[in-house]
């Protein structure tokens, strides 16, 4: 059953959305030395600030997913984004340590609710394959977000100050907001979920985790987390502290990885509809495992390459791109009277998917090139495993329209 059209520029304020949650939550990173000097902080402790945030963003997923079932999208994103607003002025108002560690976390917590929600909308007012086509768009811009973070953060602080980081950020959430809340309808009818709120959401997370088809995609979009922020943690101790790579350019490179993605999301907006879902997750997962086997094989076989490294992961990226938006759409869209709190679920297990990335490091010796391609392999096989033992038991969710 097809659903009505969605509302016209509906898509484009949720790409905003996530793009914004990104910037909110790295624009400032450059400005952590002068923050350090302003605020009298350590500079070993100033990256809790983004731990801070990163910590309510998580946690915030799994609160506002079940009670947007409950009380319907709109209210609970106004109110999620009326919270960052509040934080990031904060944010640009404090005088000490302290009082940014509470700002970023009230902004993580407001920027978690526009993660959850938006993906919930996007399968509220699309049917499957146009939501795997809208994901794969709004994948596409955050893929740009990462690289374009850190150059408007640096830009900023040198030409007005880091207090600025937080003021346009609460700026454009504000803007965003006063548009939804013109602009968007309800896009989901509370009440499907009755009865005591506790029960109520506790019932609906055993559902889904007790979904096969949920925690195939669920398990599958971690792995793929995984392996992004693993790599991402250990290449700079490989390519800058082990290969004499200069932090200029290795920021340089990396950003073939967000091209990758790039390309990936938008071949999967333009073929997904065509080849079906379920085959755009078999060429992701292939890509990547291909991608992650191949860094590891060919550092084994020829030794450290910086081309290799790069060439392999972009590889993997790409292969990111063509799976991500399927999968996540599948994880979040398993049962309609549970999307908001899939989509919390679904964001947990990716935020959960970091750390266990960064768990896998811990195993193999810092600085070593073998040791990235293989913690690197590692979470590629955890992804690809799952998805081959279930792909059959998934195939139905992702061949419906």
């Amino acid at each position: 059953m097809s659903k009505p059209p969605a509302p016209a520029g509906l898509l484009l304020l949720i790409t905003i959305l996530y793009s914004n949650g990104i910037l909110a939550a790295t624009m400032y990173l450059p400005s952590l030395p002068t923050i350090g000097e302003q605020l009298s902080a350590p500079a070993d402790v100033l990256p809790i600030t983004l731990t801070a945030y990163f910590l309510t963003f998580a946690g915030g997923q799994l609160l506002f997913g079940p009670l947007s079932d409950r009380y319907g999208r709109r209210p609970l994103l106004l109110g999620g984004l009326m919270i960052m607003v509040a934080g990031s002025t904060a944010c640009a108002l404090v005088d000490s340590l302290q009082g940014l560690l509470w700002s970023r976390a009230a902004q993580g917590l407001g920027a978690a609710s526009a993660m959850v929600i938006g993906r919930a909308i996007i399968n509220d007012a699309y049917d499957r394959t146009q939501a795997a086509r809208a994901t794969s768009v709004i994948s596409a811009a955050m893929a740009l977000a990462p690289i374009v973070s850190p150059l408007l953060g640096g830009l900023i602080e040198h030409y007005i100050g880091w207090r600025a980081n937080f003021w346009i950020s609460g700026g454009i959430t504000l803007s965003v907001m006063l548009m939804l809340a013109r602009r968007m309808p309800e896009t989901y009818t509370p009440g499907l979920n009755s009865g005591p709120l506790l029960p109520g959401i506790l019932r609906a997370y055993g559902f889904l985790l007790g979904s096969r088809i949920f925690l195939t995609f669920g398990l599958l979009n971690m792995a793929i987390f995984a392996g992004l922020h693993g790599f991402s943690a250990a290449a700079p101790s490989v390519l800058i502290g082990s290969m004499d790579l200069d932090p200029v350019s290795f920021g340089l490179l990396m950003a073939f990885g967000s091209a990758g993605f790039f390309i990936g999301a938008v071949v999967s907006s333009w073929l997904g509809a065509r080849l079906g879902l379920r085959r755009m997750v078999d060429l992701g997962v292939v890509c990547m495992l291909g991608g992650a086997l191949g860094l590891a094989v060919w550092v084994e076989v020829f030794g450290p390459s910086i081309t290799a490294i790069v060439v392999l992961r972009m590889i993997w990226a790409i292969g990111m791109g063509l799976a991500l938006p399927n999968s996540v759409v599948a994880a979040v869209g398993v049962n309609p009277a549970t999307i908001g709190a899939g989509a919390a679920l679904s964001g947990f297990l990716q935020t959960m998917g970091g750390i266990m990335g960064s768990a896998v490091n811990a195993l193999f010796p810092a600085g070593d090139a073998l040791s990235l391609g293989l913690a690197f392999a590692c979470t590629a096989l955890f992804g690809a495993t799952v998805w081959w033992m279930n792909r059959d038991a998934a195939a139905p969710t992702l061949r419906a329209g």
